[in-house]
């Protein structure tokens, strides 16, 4: 039986999705660095953008903003919270004729109902990430209760029917799929990334998805022109060329996103070519997403080749303390690209993402972790 829910709307300011090194608590220091070193706002560039939390902040103060990122689910939130001045309105064709009434279009929040409304299909999500098809039966994969995984299905791939036949453009496309990964994360039976599953279905997996509009960010003054990317942070460099602020906030850890976040990526990604994949946990190919970030003796080449890809009259280089390249590196390397006598660094303390507990397998050296923001002025 179909589960028919109206969507709520959300709080609209920074991505739902529990992320690692999400910087929404740490946006108002980062603007007061943003505001401290920067006469006014411009355009902006943040080749690194997650969540977009940081991405969105900027464009509410003004900047407009050139967001990117390797991974398609983040590409999703960036058209969402960053690319979109306002809530669109819809081809009135994704409706059945019964619910159109005339009308020449459907707002967000009746194709959010129309979605909520569908029947549960046993697609990929089902198969394979549930006990209720055989490949997750197989491996005792438990990512999602069954029936929120048929309705994850439906959702899915009702978008890609509705791509595929012309009534949705890209920008609502990925809006709707933004709307999908929140609802997806918040009854995800883990503990905040998806590199395991928990062995019992916890309290929010219980609950039912529900689609929560998400509200576009708007502009100080009308549209500012922001863009989503989806490719390497060098490349995006490149591309957009002169800018008055680069944001630069990479991965920090050996965790490579693409297995931590592998199944908002394949929510992201769609599967009507289904990949192959991999290991207990159910693993979609990522080669091309690895970072070389994430791996210490690549690292300090991966910051040489994007300071070399730059060209911004400011940059802003975010890091945790306990990231794989030293605080020492990363300043010679910003003094070398820009004015040395401009370096500046600030931190910040703030309280570590945790995904768990302590535990044998798990031993967290401190509860208190500090952010170093990193500045230079171009010579």
């Amino acid at each position: 039986m179909a589960f028919c829910a109206s969507p709520v709307i959300g709080h609209g300011l920074s991505s739902g999705v529990r992320y690692l090194g999400n910087k929404t608590r740490l946006i108002p220091f980062l603007l007061r660095a943003v505001g401290r070193f920067t006469s006014e706002p411009g355009v902006a560039c943040d080749p690194f953008s997650g969540t977009a939390s940081v991405a969105s902040a900027l464009k509410r103060a003004g900047w407009r903003v050139h967001a990117g990122d390797l991974m398609a689910f983040s590409y999703a939130l960036q058209v969402a919270r960053v690319e979109l001045d306002r809530t669109p309105r819809f081809d009135p064709h994704v409706l059945p004729e019964r619910e159109r009434n005339g009308s020449k279009s459907a707002s967000y929040r009746r194709v959010l109902e129309h979605l909520s409304c569908l029947q549960g299909e046993d697609g990929f999500v089902t198969e394979h990430y549930t006990l209720a098809g055989h490949e997750g039966r197989a491996h005792g994969r438990m990512y999602f209760a069954a029936e929120n995984a048929r309705r994850i299905d439906a959702i899915r791939c009702r978008v890609d029917r509705w791509s595929e036949r012309g009534i949705l453009d890209r920008r609502r496309a990925q809006l709707l799929i933004a709307t999908l990964l929140e609802a997806a994360d918040r009854v995800a039976n883990t503990t905040g990334v998806y590199a395991s599953f928990v062995k019992t279905l916890q309290p929010n997996a219980r609950r039912p998805l529900e689609l929560r509009a998400l509200r576009a960010t708007r502009p100080i003054n009308g549209s500012n022109g922001c863009r989503a990317y989806l490719g390497p942070a060098a490349e995006l460099l490149r591309t957009v060329g002169s800018v008055d602020l680069v944001y630069l906030d990479p991965p920090y850890n050996g965790r490579q996103y693409p297995g931590y976040y592998h199944i908002p990526e394949l929510l992201a990604r769609g599967w009507s070519d289904p990949p192959d994949l991999r290991g207990k946990t159910g693993l979609i190919p990522d080669e091309a997403e690895r970072s070389d970030w994430c791996r210490k003796h690549r690292a300090p080449a991966a910051l040489r080749s994007v300071l070399q890809a730059t060209d911004a009259h400011h940059i802003l280089f975010s890091y945790n303390d306990e990231g794989l390249l030293p605080r020492r590196t990363i300043a010679a390397a910003l003094r070398e690209w820009g004015n040395a006598d401009t370096y500046r660094c600030l931190q910040r303390p703030y309280r570590r993402y945790r995904s768990d507990a302590d535990g044998p397998a798990r031993n967290y050296r401190r509860d208190r972790v500090h952010e170093h923001l990193h500045y230079v002025a171009a010579r």
